[in-house]
């Protein structure tokens, strides 16, 4: 295929930054600077959802009773590096990987679809697999960390 002509890319990027404009407004805090957060004319318009809100201080709840203290981002830190670190340096037989880890694979998989960007994956493509694998894997050890430390912490209290 020909590559888009100059004015179709501009647009991609003008969309790209965009997306990631808007997307840093979303989730700015209120007193973010540089005017980072909505306007109040576009708050205005936003219906009031009083039973989505969480105040200061609340614990955000797994089940009805069952809290999870939001403060877990070491314990989340350490299940990501204990997913990837070894999906990194142990080396594999299997053919999908060719040879290299998971997260090797993974990652290769991932620079060569980038190099045919404006073009994705097809349908049938290895990533797709390798993206469920590997992000089935991470899920699973950082649940398992977070059930981990707070089993613990329950048991030591």
């Amino acid at each position: 295929p020909l590559p888009p002509p100059q004015s179709t890319k501009k647009m991609q990027r003008a969309l790209v930054v965009l997306a990631m404009a808007a997307s840093a407004a979303a989730f700015a805090p209120a007193s973010a600077p540089l005017s980072l957060r909505s306007s109040r004319a576009a708050a205005a318009v936003r219906p009031a959802s009083a039973g989505l809100t969480m105040k200061t201080g609340d614990k955000f709840e797994m089940a009805p009773g069952v809290g999870l203290p939001l403060g877990q981002s070491g314990v989340m830190a350490l299940g990501f590096v204990g997913w990837v670190i070894p999906t990194l340096l142990i080396k594999s037989d299997i053919p999908l990987y060719k040879g290299a880890s998971l997260t090797g694979a993974f990652a290769s998989s991932i620079g060569g679809l980038l190099q045919q960007f404006p073009v994705g994956p097809g349908v049938s493509d290895p990533f797709w697999l390798l993206c469920f694998i590997w992000h089935s894997g991470l899920f699973a050890t950082l649940i398992f960390a977070s059930v981990g430390y707070n089993g613990y912490a329950k048991k030591t209290e």
